[in-house]
């Protein structure tokens, strides 16, 4: 014999008619509640109309100038729209919670840049952990689980490894020693490919794959010039240290240059290659519950 199915405890409540509705009264105007829903105005028109019929009379007057609730629908407001700042409360307030416990590790190269940090600064405080990724080395710590996203330089065609978003396109400076001229670096305003030619180069030294050194360090300009490498580093900053008391040159975006100032160090800009970009990049083993959000703030926060 057959068990009933046992009724819910509480009716089927019409969520998504109640949250349009409890908008609508304080906006008073379809077309701002459907730009706060992220709706189409004639779905916010559906939604009341549907929710009227369920309960059985209208709860707005409409005009052709304003909006405004009904006595029946002004009663529903003063249980409804509380209710849902209420649970609006409730969900922020585990998010945040799940956030704190599992903090989101950030990996970046070089700086966090400004739009990276007006995101961090708007999320709950203690939800992100920012982690210093070596300028030659930059999926390892990721593929590793070592961070949850990673704020590098493009491009990432490493397996298991997925970009989320690709955004602050620069062109390329090079950076070359203030108290020195160097071999081949003749002006001020710039540097072309000849010149860049005769300057030898810093280039990271680490496992970076070689499809991303090609674009990051370049061994040739767009016009087919070779360039040449002398020495290697680790960190943005080891390589800078090693221009300062040297004639080298060190290739590193336009960005960059105002959040690695140095009194020994001058930047010039070189026109003869090709811009490089930021790339957000995750896990797709490991997700994070906060990385879609951090991604989509940050959309927000880019040209």
């Amino acid at each position: 014999m057959e068990r009933p199915t046992p009724a819910p405890v509480l009716p089927e409540l019409p969520l998504q008619e109640l949250e349009c509705f409890s908008v609508l009264v304080h906006q008073l105007h379809f077309g701002r509640t459907a730009e706060r829903l992220g709706l189409s105005q004639g779905r916010v028109s559906q939604l009341i109309k549907r929710l009227e019929n369920r309960v059985g009379a209208p709860l707005f007057r409409r005009t052709s100038r304003r909006v405004e609730p009904t006595e029946l629908g002004r009663a529903l407001a003063e249980e409804v729209v509380p209710a849902f700042e209420r649970l609006r409360e409730g969900y922020d307030a585990a998010r945040a919670g799940a956030a704190t416990a599992r903090p989101l590790r950030l990996g970046f190269q070089c700086a966090v840049y400004e739009p990276v940090a007006r995101v961090i600064a708007g999320l709950p405080e203690g939800s992100a952990r920012l982690v210093e990724l070596p300028w030659a080395d930059p999926f390892s710590h990721l593929a590793r689980g070592e961070v949850d996203l990673a704020i590098v330089l493009g491009p990432c065609r490493e397996p298991g490894l997925e970009v989320l978003m690709e955004f602050s396109r620069q062109p390329v400076w090079v950076a070359v020693s203030a108290a020195q001229r160097p071999v081949g670096v003749a002006g001020a305003d710039g540097v072309s490919a000849e010149d860049l030619a005769a300057l030898p180069l810093v280039g990271p030294r680490g496992p970076a794959p070689e499809y991303w050194r090609q674009v990051n360090a370049p061994r040739r300009t767009t016009g087919g010039r070779e360039l040449t490498y002398a020495a290697g580093a680790a960190t943005i900053q080891e390589g800078l240290s090693m221009v300062a008391g040297t004639r080298r040159g060190l290739l590193l975006c336009e960005r960059s240059t105002t959040y690695v100032q140095r009194p020994d160090i001058r930047f010039l800009p070189v026109p003869e290659l090709e811009p490089t970009t930021l790339e957000v990049v995750a896990n797709e083993r490991r997700p994070h519950p906060m990385a879609a959000g951090f991604v989509e703030l940050l959309a927000g926060h880019v040209d």
